[in-house]
């Protein structure tokens, strides 16, 4: 293959001929129309300046004529005039020799205007002869008559010298226009030799690869484009065949592979004991494995749009972020798989790229049964306690009533009997409370409730479980409304659940502050502690049902507790239109914040 110019070089070569014979077309009209006006601007210059003066002479003659006949007619001033007259003839006749170029017209112009003033001259010496006027008009007027006319004919030889340089300049405007369009039809003929030439070395070439390109995405990799030329599309051509051997060679070595993996990943899902979809960013279900079949049924897609899932999967392709992997159980979608109720739990997670994502619906039936049967439990054995507690409560009252008898032991003993009663009817008191929430059988009874009285009672209550424990209990009231609407009884045991686990969680020598203000709208309740705090992953999990800290980390520092309480004073709170957090304590703790509407309307 012989070595060509370059395909830059080709350009710029035809985009300078482009130029060259624009540049001297436009060059050439420039030229030769400054000539013409140049041309054209001195003749009409040197011509009106021969007219005007030619004028001028015309003129003087005729006034000094008019001199003679007052000098014949014997006037006083007409001898005066006559000189002055004859002087302008003069002065005239010197402005047009100065401005004649041919010899023989000046000259003769000066005989004919000599010969009239010689012939004035000597009509003027005879003038008080009777035939003076007689001889004037035979013999020196028609001098005068060929002198002004002589005058004339230099005036109309210039005029003809314009009209014939006016016909120059048209003859010059017309072939430089001439040649100017001969320039420009070449110009234009290069051009399209050039765009021919262009369109045989460059498009051809581009459509052949445009039609390679297509080839290899359809997966043909045996498809090559024919290299006309070592310049860039030659090389772009030998790059595009290079990379088309080299696809069709990674095609044969890794085909096996890639098989190989497609089969490994498939027999992957079908061994998944969960449902899973891969859904993608077009909306649309690509890949299922048996399970999912099982549970949607052939129709996937259709079956997928009646279920509430649909809205978490379009959040998680619209984000491209994880959800919560939080399991709840509460979120179980129920379904009719093989004839039998089956409760499957959604979790959808992005595939990376933003591809799409991946649905998994685990079977979590036995689990969903296992915690009915558990809160079916707690339901079950907290009715039971009520009875022997209520026995129990009576039963070391009527003791305490004769405690005064008893000696000092014996007294002891029974007051801490009847603590351990009164905790085990708080936490009977809990579990019934859950298992009414769950019910969505929680019913508060509304009425006018002091907040300053509720943290009053609280606070006395645990008073002395915080000296006994040697924590420091400060208590601040801010500016607060008389009362309130809400449940006295679950507000008061929400305030005495947060300061109970304050307790649990501050050694002895630090201190639990107790906060409660309010504005127009709103009464809050701030309880923080100096103890370990709750990390900031757990802040909001500590709401959840059964969930304590120290079940997710290794702590030394453990306390007795069934991780219903924060729950269950969550959801006593948002019934009553509020909210609660967690959050980190100044004092180097935790801080709890409830936040009550000052006037709720929730029955």
């Amino acid at each position: 293959m012989t070595r060509t110019p370059q395909l830059r070089t080709r350009l710029a070569i035809a985009g300078l001929l482009l130029i060259a014979t624009t540049v001297a077309a436009g060059v050439w009209s420039v030229v030769a129309f400054r000539r013409v006006s140049a041309v054209v601007s001195d003749t009409v210059t040197a011509n009106q300046r021969i007219t005007d003066t030619t004028s001028t002479l015309s003129q003087a003659l005729e006034r000094e004529d008019d001199a003679v006949v007052l000098v014949l007619n014997n006037s006083a001033a007409g001898r005066r005039e006559l000189a002055a007259q004859r002087a302008a003839v003069d002065n005239a006749l010197e402005q047009v020799i100065r401005q004649l170029e041919t010899p023989g017209v000046t000259t003769r112009l000066c005989a004919d205007i000599d010969a009239y003033e010689q012939a004035v001259d000597e009509l003027l010496a005879m003038a008080q002869e009777p035939n003076a006027r007689t001889r004037y008009h035979e013999h020196v007027n028609p001098l005068l008559v060929r002198a002004v006319g002589t005058t004339d004919d230099i005036s109309d030889a210039h005029f003809r010298s314009s009209q014939q340089v006016a016909e120059w300049a048209g003859q010059q405007s017309t072939r430089s226009m001439q040649i100017v369009a001969a320039i420009s039809i070449g110009a234009l003929l290069l051009l399209m030799l050039n765009v021919l030439h262009f369109a045989r070395v460059v498009m051809k070439p581009i459509g052949e690869m445009t039609r390679a390109v297509e080839e290899i995405r359809r997966g043909d990799f045996s498809s090559r484009v024919t290299v006309y030329r070592d310049d860039e599309l030659g090389r772009l051509g030998g790059g595009l065949n290079k990379m088309a051997d080299e696809l069709a060679e990674f095609k044969r070595t890794n085909i096996g592979e890639v098989i190989a993996a497609k089969d490994t990943l498939q027999a992957t899902l079908e061994a998944l004991p969960d449902a899973v979809l891969v859904i993608g960013n077009d909306r649309k279900v690509s890949a299922t494995n048996p399970r999912a079949v099982e549970a949607l049924g052939p129709d996937s897609e259709q079956k997928l749009e009646e279920l509430p899932v649909r809205a978490a999967v379009e959040d998680v392709l619209q984000s491209r972020a994880a959800p919560d992997a939080t399991v709840d159980l509460a979120k179980a979608i129920e379904l009719d798989v093989g004839g039998r109720k089956r409760r499957l739990l959604p979790r959808v997670v992005p595939i990376a790229g933003e591809r799409g994502v991946v649905l998994v619906l685990s079977d979590v039936t036995e689990l969903a049964r296992l915690d009915e049967m558990r809160l079916e439990l707690v339901a079950v054995a907290s009715h039971e306690l009520r009875t022997p507690l209520t026995t129990m409560r009576m039963t070391l009252s009527m003791l305490q009533e004769h405690a005064t008898s008893y000696v000092a032991r014996d007294r002891e003993l029974v007051t801490t009997a009847m603590m351990g009663v009164e905790q085990l009817s708080v936490l009977v008191d809990e579990f019934l409370d859950l298992t009414r929430i769950e019910a969505g059988e929680l019913r508060l009874q509304m009425t006018r409730v002091s907040v300053r009285e509720i943290v009053d009672r609280a606070t006395k209550a645990i008073g002395p479980a915080c000296e006994q424990a040697r924590v420091s209990l400060d208590i601040k009231y801010g500016e607060l409304p008389s009362t309130i609407t809400g449940d006295h009884a679950r507000l008061a045991m929400v305030v005495s659940n947060l300061l109970s686990n304050a307790l649990k969680y501050t050694q002895p020598g630090d201190r639990i502050r107790v906060t409660a203000s309010a504005t127009t709208d709103t009464a809050t309740i701030v309880v923080e502690d100096s103890g370990p705090g709750v990390p900031a992953e757990f802040r909001e999990r500590v709401f959840e049902r059964f969930f304590r800290v120290e079940h997710m980390q290794e702590s030394a520092l453990s306390s007795a507790g069934a991780g219903i309480g924060l729950y269950i004073a969550r959801q006593v709170i948002e019934a009553h239109g509020g909210t609660i957090r967690c959050s980190g304590s100044p004092l180097g703790g935790a801080q709890f914040t409830v936040t009550i509407p000052v006037d709720s309307t929730i029955d």
